[in-house]
């Protein structure tokens, strides 16, 4: 059994352990809160872009560059989005298996990486990204997305790619909390088939004309993806870092529980030695006494 010191030197670094995981676990309950409305706006505004975009292509002849069918074997750009820290469960881990798996069904392709766990990823299997993008994940707001998501659509605009791909953790739907891919562009009539139809109106009229309007909201389609995605990324990011904390909380605690135990016994044995020291002694000088005749 250890020494009642070392035990206690124990119990004391488990429960600044227990401090740290448990303020970890509260700050990244109060980020998730917070972000969690975002997710639900952004929702509702996506929703309602979709619902405008089918309208149009359903009712008149619209052209777009975007609109087009993804060529048999052509050239692919994943986005991978990660987090820059770690103590967050498999939350990095699957979206980067998942990555991998896509990236060698598709060997004709490039990569961006947001996120520092996903650019240390790849760079440590030997593979230097396109592009890194840094310090977007912890604070993924409108303002700071909107140059990446023109830089993405300059990418496809020029012909670099034929196909653009996301990869993050869904935090929408039942897909929350799993790490998934979503094709960004071209856009495909598939990506209307599960949009509701719009409440049907006899007449609308678009104003300079519809595809002008059209060509207007693709922008706004392709920013409200890319908002989203790092929006559930984010929060879906603190959801696992709040559990993983929790965890290690409570994993402090019964280890708390079972190291007070030891330490109560190391007393109990420490104190039980002592007074058999001191009882043995007192025994000892008895008999010494006796021996020299002077009683004690």
């Amino acid at each position: 059994m250890a020494h009642a010191a070392e035990i206690r030197q124990h119990i004391a670094a488990v429960e600044q352990t227990k401090k740290i995981t448990g303020a970890m676990e509260l700050v990244s309950s109060m980020r998730m809160r917070r972000v969690m409305s975002h997710i639900e706006h952004n929702h509702r505004y996506f929703e309602h872009v979709q619902k405008t975009m089918k309208q149009i292509l359903a009712a008149h002849h619209i052209t777009h560059p975007y609109l087009r069918r993804v060529p048999e074997g052509g050239h692919c750009t994943f986005i991978v989005i990660s987090g820059d820290k770690g103590l967050c469960g498999a939350y990095n881990a699957n979206v980067l298996n998942l990555a991998l798996e896509k990236m060698e069904e598709k060997p004709n392709n490039a990569l961006i990486t947001i996120g520092r766990t996903a650019e240390a990823f790849f760079r440590a299997r030997g593979r230097e990204p396109d592009m890194c993008v840094l310090g977007l994940v912890q604070d993924p707001t409108l303002s700071r997305v909107r140059p990446l998501a023109r830089d993405i659509m300059r990418l496809f605009d020029t012909g670099q790619t034929e196909e653009i791909q996301i990869v993050y953790t869904s935090f929408f739907g039942e897909t929350k909390n799993m790490a998934i891919t979503r094709r960004l562009l071209p856009v495909l009539d598939d990506d209307y088939a599960e949009i509701e139809p719009m409440e049907e109106i006899w007449e609308i009229l678009y104003h300079p004309s519809e595809q002008e309007v059209f060509d207007l909201l693709v922008p706004q389609y392709v920013l409200g993806i890319v908002f989203g995605v790092l929006v559930q990324s984010y929060a879906s990011e603190h959801y696992a870092r709040m559990n993983a904390m929790h965890g290690a909380t409570t994993n402090a605690t019964e280890m708390l529980k079972s190291l007070k135990t030891q330490y109560n016994m190391a007393r109990q044995a420490a104190i039980t030695n002592e007074i058999a020291e001191i009882t043995g002694a007192v025994e000892i000088l008895k008999k010494g006494g006796h021996q020299y005749g002077q009683p004690i």
